[in-house]
């Protein structure tokens, strides 16, 4: 595929012409800390995702493009195309941030938006996903202000629930016809044309005995990397010889705290991370210093945790499309006398939720735990020979400078509730982070982005607007 050297001659001008606009209007969106919470009243995910949502589409208005509101779950804006059979073109990305954790781990302020080493920039969203949000409307303020109308629409979605249920999409869908054919500027580059499916469930044990406390994770699709436990009766000596480096202890007027600190990761790609949880239980059953029923629910928590492959949970599925099923246990609660655990996991693409879910409740059972609620996405796909795939990956070689095969993902993104649609970039897996191993990705601390890789995925997303616009 050949592209026009003066069309994009004037993309690359356009691109440099803005580029300080562009930064300063994804430190504005940085600075609003968006976090999902769902609630009652006129605000579903709270006054901090109004406030994103409303900027946003104040943002768009201002670049010349028609905002909708569609009641605080999440808005879009769009762009008449000029063709007598017009079709809709997509774009949905989301505006709300997983949690940032411990704000003192952060280099800088996560809600800053802080240049680091000239070339990158820091903060909470920057990466995932508000910084391709705004590459995807950079893309349509392109063809507005350089009067090159398009012959279809446009339609660009912001989210506001993307990390916490997506239940702003399935409103969104509820009320609005979907688009023909929807690009997703939240995964790496080239294409992502499958998704592995979605189990997320929670289960629970009775727990009684010396265990005070357990506490693990804020939100389920995160590896925690800090687990907590109060035990009574016990002191550090009897402790320490079961805790390594990663596991603290002190004294206090409950019981004996112990701390794990371990390496987060998103629990759809959980190889590299260290959950905090396993550290935590594993320490536990080791010492045999727990009383009652909570040792043999510990016991299990600590088996429960000690793969991401469902190995330890009844369901080791794997094909070749997608590869493994991934499982995490990331968030830990002691309530009421019982341990509650919540599991993300991603199975694969030609694999069944029922499959998933019988082999959970019979692991979980036969070690004395209930499963009580789970919820199940099925996977996703969009077929390979798609005619806009090719066209898309040609895109991503040509800007990158480099041959990348399309790709199935453990990720969960809009693409699994939209008809024909892709994850397309932005992200670029060549790039080196400037921060230790566990910091600087997506849902990390430090989450960061380069500047010149975002400023390409700006470049890709015209090319894919343009080409898509003429392939419909």
């Amino acid at each position: 595929m050949q592209w026009d050297p003066r069309f994009e001659e004037k993309i690359d001008r356009w691109i440099e012409d803005h580029r300080e606009q562009f930064l300063e209007d994804l430190s504005a969106l940085v600075a609003i800390p968006s976090i999902s919470q769902a609630q009652d009243g006129p605000h579903p995910f709270g006054q901090a995702c109004a406030d994103v949502l409303d900027h946003a589409l104040k943002l768009a208005e201002g670049y010349g493009f028609v905002p909708s509101n569609y009641d605080y779950y999440c808005g879009a804006c769009r762009m008449q195309g000029q063709g007598e059979h017009r079709k809709e073109i997509g774009l949905f990305s989301h505006l709300d941030v997983v949690p940032v954790g411990e704000e003192s781990a952060w280099t800088y302020g996560p809600w800053n938006c802080t240049r680091h080493q000239g070339e990158y920039l820091v903060g909470r969203g920057v990466d995932d996903d508000k910084g391709p949000a705004l590459i995807a409307l950079y893309a349509m303020r392109f063809f507005r202000e350089q009067g090159l109308p398009l012959q279809n629409d446009v339609m660009l979605y912001f989210g506001c629930s993307e990390e916490t249920g997506m239940a702003d999409i399935r409103y969104f869908c509820d009320h609005v016809k979907a688009p023909d054919f929807s690009l997703v500027p939240d995964s790496s580059f080239p294409v992502c044309f499958g998704q592995k499916g979605i189990f997320r469930s929670a289960a629970s044990a009775p727990a009684q005995g010396n265990l005070v406390s357990f506490t693990a994770g804020q939100v389920i699709n995160i590896v925690p990397d800090l687990a907590q436990a109060v035990v009574s009766g016990v002191t550090s000596a009897q402790m320490q010889p079961f805790c390594g480096e990663q596991i603290q202890l002190e004294e206090t007027g409950e019981g004996l705290k112990l701390t794990a600190h371990g390496l987060s990761r998103h629990a759809a790609f959980p190889e590299g991370s260290c959950n905090a949880v396993h550290l935590l239980a594993s320490a536990l059953a080791a010492s045999g210093l727990l009383t009652g029923s909570c040792k043999a629910a510990v016991e299990a928590l600590a088996r429960f945790t000690s793969n991401y492959y469902g190995e330890s949970t009844g369901v080791p599925f794997q094909d070749e499309p997608s590869g493994r099923l991934t499982c995490v246990g990331s968030v830990v609660r002691l309530e009421e006398g019982r341990l509650r655990v919540k599991f993300d996991i991603r199975y694969p693409v030609t694999c069944q939720g029922a499959q998933v879910e019988s082999g959970l409740r019979a692991c979980l059972e036969a070690n004395g735990y209930q499963l009580e609620e789970f919820g199940d996405d099925p996977p996703a796909y969009v077929p390979k020979d798609h005619p806009a795939i090719p066209v898309l990956c040609q895109i991503s070689d040509h800007v990158l400078g480099q041959h990348l095969e399309p790709f199935t993902s453990g990720g969960g993104t809009y693409a699994r509730h939209l008809p024909n649609a892709v994850d397309f970039g932005p992200g670029d897996n060549s790039i080196t982070r400037p921060f230790p191993d566990g910091k600087g990705g997506a849902h990390q601390t430090d989450e960061c982005a380069s500047i010149p890789a975002l400023l390409r995925g700006l470049k890709a997303y015209i090319l894919a607007l343009d080409a898509l616009d003429k392939t419909l």
